[in-house]
């Protein structure tokens, strides 16, 4: 399909040399002569007595390949100052007005096992005539293993690490009895007797109410680089009303992201992308959301029933009571579609939802806990001297939780996974501040806010709406979400908050990643590491409502329909 060709300021088409570069196949250059849908229309041209000339216009070739090609568009007819060009379905750049007698565009693969089907119109002078060109359909889908390129190894193995220094801030909330230090030699680390994390970061344990001075102690005897508490975290919620046995319509929430309109795209066949969502525990034997979960064997609860005394256990992930923050935000990811049950998931079946439990039963999680989480979902993290390999690595993490300080620690974790091609969505958080929390105002994740039903910033009361401010990214769906919170499998609630409208962005990231897999035989854009998110937020941003971000509402909502079409160049 066609990139956006644009127009001069008197009309002509621009067709950029990066469009040209995007495509998926350059092919041969085709040659004007080469009339393969070549007419003619024979035109009475404007003016009494004029004689009757003759025009031609030219589409080549009439038939690309599935992986697409280029279009050469010729026109010339005497007498005739421009024509106008319209393409039938309607492609950015068309309708076209213009005085050339040649241009050319690009057109997407074909990732259906349908032939698509263009008509262009040709008009000029009250005459217009029709040509059509197809492009093949795939005559199988040919789906890749999911597993990470070594490219990614390679890249992780490249960042550079973050190098903080000074004190961390203590006047946010964070969990007594230990420090996360950060030093430059290991050895100082050794005699502080640390716990060894990644990255020249270690876990000392202090004594409770002690954690500032102690710091502030090891950076005055040059014991450490830099240290830190570790942070807590929320999850991203608000108090919802009660759960009740009526399903709510999830058809306006849909359609303020064209989630119907992107599914006619999609069709199964393909390895599903992996949604990791980081987050309280979830009932895992809901038969409306067990088979859009991983294999039990990859579930995570890393930290137990208590923060202080982390019990990590892998394939066990049940909340510790009867609600479950974890499995409403799985449930608007990946709720079983169109087999009669209560809801239906924005992934359509297309997506997978990795469990990995990172609240404790008090319904606290801290520094160590997220980042363990991310590691996991990449591959592979170390808890208490214990290694746990993920056999299900995601490509996305969900992190529907806020925190109200910078966490260093974190943002050298979130770096690493990053270079990874992990891409990370987290919640702006729910204090109607005009600060966004982090992790979410790192330039290392996707921060998504709340909007009402009527697209606007969501402001559920006093003191508690969407979070917004420069770091915004997107916003998403977070008034009256239909999910499930609980065992009962006829049960719905209606969820308030960033939380919801984080799972809606994730789910989103995964059905662009799926759609890339059909139509370049990987989940990845083009490029390693860090380039993924860069590519997916270019792809977010051109399907948004707004090119200038907005404080409050960030680039807007997405159309989904966008992210999945083939047109779409950014995307593709």
């Amino acid at each position: 399909m066609f990139p956006n060709v644009g127009t001069k300021g008197t009309g002509e088409p621009v067709v950029q040399p990066a469009e040209r570069e995007e495509s998926v196949s350059d092919g041969p250059r085709l040659s004007p002569f080469t009339f393969t849908a070549a007419f003619s229309i024979l035109l009475m041209l404007a003016g009494c007595g004029q004689p009757v000339a003759q025009a031609n216009f030219t589409v080549v070739p009439a038939q690309l390949p599935m992986s697409g090609g280029e279009l050469s568009f010729f026109w010339q007819a005497e007498g005739v100052a421009e024509v106008t060009i319209s393409s039938d379905p309607q492609l950015p750049g068309f309708p076209l007005t213009t005085r050339d007698r040649s241009f050319s565009v690009r057109v997407r693969g074909n990732p259906t096992t349908t032939a698509k089907t263009y008509r262009f119109t040709l008009e000029f002078g009250g005459v217009s005539k029709t040509q059509t060109i197809t492009v093949e359909p795939q005559a199988s889908v040919s789906c890749p293993s999911s597993s990470q390129p070594a490219a990614h190894a390679a890249a992780l193995a490249a960042v550079e690490p973050l190098k903080p220094t000074g004190l961390g801030r203590f006047d946010r909330p964070y969990a007594t009895g230990r420090l996360l230090v950060f030093s430059r030699s290991e050895s100082r680390l050794q005699k502080l007797g640390a716990l060894s994390l990644r990255g020249g970061w270690g876990l000392v344990q202090v004594p409770q109410g002690q954690e500032m001075a102690r710091a502030r102690s090891l950076l005055e005897q040059g014991l450490a680089d830099y240290a830190q508490p570790e942070y807590l975290y929320e999850a991203a919620e608000a108090a919802v009303p009660p759960a009740n046995r009526q399903y709510p319509s999830q058809g306006d929430l849909f359609a303020q992201m064209r989630l119907e309109q992107a599914w006619k795209s999609l069709s199964a066949g393909c390895s599903r992308p992996v949604v990791a969502v980081a987050d309280t525990g979830f009932f895992t034997r809901r038969a409306d959301l067990a088979p859009n979960l991983t294999p039990q064997a990859s579930w995570l609860d890393v930290v137990g029933s208590s923060l202080e005394a982390p019990q990590p256990r892998q394939g066990a992930v049940d909340p510790h009571d009867g609600n479950s923050h974890g499995t409403a935000v799985a449930s608007v990811i990946a709720a079983t579609t169109n087999d009669g049950s209560m809801l239906a998931g924005v992934s359509y079946n297309l997506v997978q939802v990795l469990p990995i439990k990172i609240f404790d039963a008090q319904g606290r999680t801290g520094t160590l806990q997220i980042a363990q989480a991310l590691e996991y979902a990449a591959g592979q993290t170390q808890i208490g001297g214990q290694t746990f390999t993920n056999p299900t690595p995601a490509q996305v993490v969900n992190l529907s939780l806020s925190g109200q300080a910078y966490d260093p620690y974190l943002e050298s974790v979130l770096a690493r996974v990053t270079a990874q091609g992990l891409v990370v969505v987290a919640s702006s958080g729910n204090g109607d501040s005009a600060s966004v929390g982090y992790p979410a105002s790192s330039p290392y994740v996707i921060a998504v806010g709340a909007t009402d039903d009527q697209g606007r910033r969501a402001v559920w009361g006093s003191g508690f709406g969407s979070n917004y401010g420069p770091e915004l990214d997107f916003v998403a769906p977070g008034t009256a979400v239909p999910s499930y919170g609980s065992q009962g499998t006829d049960t719905v609630g209606n969820a308030y908050g960033t939380s919801m409208s984080a799972a809606f962005v994730s789910a989103t990231v995964a059905l662009h990643l799926y759609q890339n897999q059909r139509q370049y035989g990987t989940f990845y854009p083009e490029g390693t590491g860090s380039q993924v998110l860069q590519a997916v937020q270019e792809c977010l941003r051109s399907a948004a409502q707004f090119s200038t971000p907005s404080l409050e509402l960030g680039h807007g909502l997405i159309d989904v329909s966008k992210v999945v079409d083939p047109a779409n160049a950014a995307c593709n």
